[in-house]
């Protein structure tokens, strides 16, 4: 995240008299107090053409000018809800004018014939207030960020069963993590696997976050306080609250997002865009098994429809009562799990499982099966493509297989063949390869304690995909990447408060907090005191 104050301010100055403008000019010492003359104007109309060119943040300006006054123009100003501070001037002393300029918000006037060194006086301190007024708007937005970016990654490790402790997690105190009222939308590209297998990994991040930001453009007027979470490539939750008593969102609500969506997509590749809708409200904890339905309602569903509403009894296809569909749903689970920890047995009775499922199945259930089977099939090549257990060269034979009308056996082959070549492979190096990321994720957040990074850049950093490194990370430290973050700092700035005598801004900059108000907040709820408490508490005693 990058915040960078402009100091420089830009000025307008308006008068129909070019002895005052020249003056103006030259008088006061514009560039010692920074100050960026834009324009000069001889009337309102003509200022206002140039306010709309330059964006001042002060105008200087005379009432009575011909074609547009003084006050018509800032009436006019304001009515374009432009709010740049105005200073007017004047040689009018009636009691109209000043009630005409406060109702219109002017900061100051200053009466005719100008005295230049009360006008200067006047200027730096409206200079100040400007400036005072934008760093009070960025630390705004530095919050706004720094929420935002709290809860996609808390909502993220929420996605996927690993929900991080509250207590930690610095953000306001009424941000979207702590409601009780979600709904989700789960956004899929159909063949996105398949279609992206020839992109760069540089590729992928960009056109995934494209979409990602045309989410936000398209869904951001219909979905109230959404957040995006992109839980794997190819594939978006978006977090919403769930509407209480208002009207539900439908099809035709949402009909137009997708058509704009998928013209997008379309100019990239033919992928085809899924939406399946859940907007019963669920708790925070229920987002986990939300996600993994909905993932489940949109594969299974006989419908190849764009849109699927799943209500919550989750009201797919008739299923056999002999048929478990819960168990194999864990086979993906397991299949995962074997694969990032490289446990040989996991995937072995996988396999057991899914030959015997196969081997007792009856003439109506082969369809299902076979959709099945297919969906593995892309689950498992995503998952040897992040852990880098499948070349491309090899990657694409699998694809043009798949493209094939494959029977049930044939897919059951492939899947097991696909399943034992990772079996094959030393499992103690596939841990090693997953040992040596975290390391160097350790070493990587040591060595910027005192930046602005998320988990976009250090997975970026370390070449695989967010979601693979919340994985990892949670797995080898037994936190999340935020709260092992935030204890690094803390226990740094804990260090530097006994051992420095750098002040606790300095200190607060040194672990990656700008904002000396921010660092004293998340200290204080980490240790139970502020830094200045905690320093004096440890200062020697005299």
């Amino acid at each position: 995240m990058n915040w960078v104050i402009n100091l420089k301010l830009k000025v307008l100055l308006v008068d129909d008299e070019a002895p005052i403008l020249n003056n103006l000019t030259k008088v006061i010492p514009w560039g010692r107090m920074d100050f960026e003359i834009v324009g000069l104007a001889r009337n309102g109309l003509e200022a206002l053409r140039m306010v709309n060119e330059h964006q001042p943040d002060l105008i200087l300006s005379d009432i009575r000018m011909p074609l547009m006054n003084g006050i018509s123009f800032v009436k006019e100003l304001r009515s374009q809800d432009n709010n740049c501070e105005v200073l007017l001037l004047t040689g009018y002393q009636e009691f109209e004018y000043a009630r005409a300029a406060i109702h219109y918000h002017v900061k100051d006037y200053i009466c005719k014939p100008i005295d230049y060194e009360e006008l200067e006086n006047t200027v730096c301190k409206i200079a100040d207030y400007i400036r005072a007024k934008r760093k009070k708007l960025l630390k705004e937005q530095q919050l706004n960020e720094v929420i935002l970016w709290a809860n996609e990654n808390y909502l993220l490790h929420t996605l996927l069963g690993q929900e991080a402790d509250k207590a930690k997690m610095i953000l306001a105190e009424e941000n979207l993590v702590e409601r009780k009222n979600f709904a989700v939308l789960l956004v899929d590209l159909n063949g996105y696997a398949y279609k992206s297998m020839t992109w760069t990994n540089h590729e992928r991040k960009v056109w995934n976050l494209h979409i990602k930001e045309k989410l936000k453009d398209v869904l951001g007027n219909v979905l109230m306080e959404m957040t995006i979470v992109q839980v794997r490539e190819g594939e978006w939750c978006v977090i919403f609250s769930a509407a209480a008593g208002g009207e539900p969102i439908t099809r035709e609500d949402l009909l137009p997002r997708f058509l704009s969506l998928q013209a997008i997509i379309d100019q990239k590749d033919s992928m085809c865009l899924q939406m399946i809708l859940y907007q019963e409200p669920v708790a925070l904890n229920e987002l986990s098994g939300v996600y993994k339905k909905l993932q489940q309602a949109l594969i299974l569903n006989s419908s190849q429809d764009w849109f699927v509403i799943a209500e919550s009894s989750f009201a797919l296809e008739k299923v056999p009562e002999s048929e478990d569909r819960t168990s194999q749903w864990k086979w993906i689970e397991q299949m995962a799990a074997g694969l990032r920890h490289g446990d040989g047995h996991a995937l072995q009775q996988v396999i057991r499982e899914l030959k015997n499922y196969v081997g007792h199945l009856k003439e109506p259930s082969i369809s299902r099966a076979e959709k099945l089977l297919h969906y593995f099939l892309i689950h498992l090549v995503r998952e040897m493509r992040e852990l880098h257990m499948l070349p491309s060269d090899q990657e694409e034979l699998v694809w043009q297989q798949m493209q094939q009308s494959l029977s049930l056996k044939e897919l059951l082959s492939l899947f097991v063949s696909l399943m034992e070549r990772s079996l094959d492979s030393d499992s103690s190096s596939s841990k090693k390869s997953s040992e040596q990321l975290m390391l160097l994720a350790q070493d990587y957040i040591q060595h910027k304690l005192d930046q602005d990074f998320g988990i976009e850049e250090i997975a970026e950093y370390l070449g695989i995909s967010c979601s693979y490194f919340c994985l990892l990370f949670k797995n080898y430290f037994g936190e999340t990447f935020v709260e092992y973050l935030t204890k690094q700092r803390m226990e740094v700035a804990k260090c530097l408060l006994r051992s420095s005598n750098k002040s606790i801004a300095q200190i607060g900059i040194g672990v990656g907090y700008q904002e000396r108000r921010y660092f004293t907040k998340v200290f204080q709820k980490y240790f139970g005191m502020t830094p200045s408490e905690y320093r004096l508490q440890e200062s020697p005693a005299i």
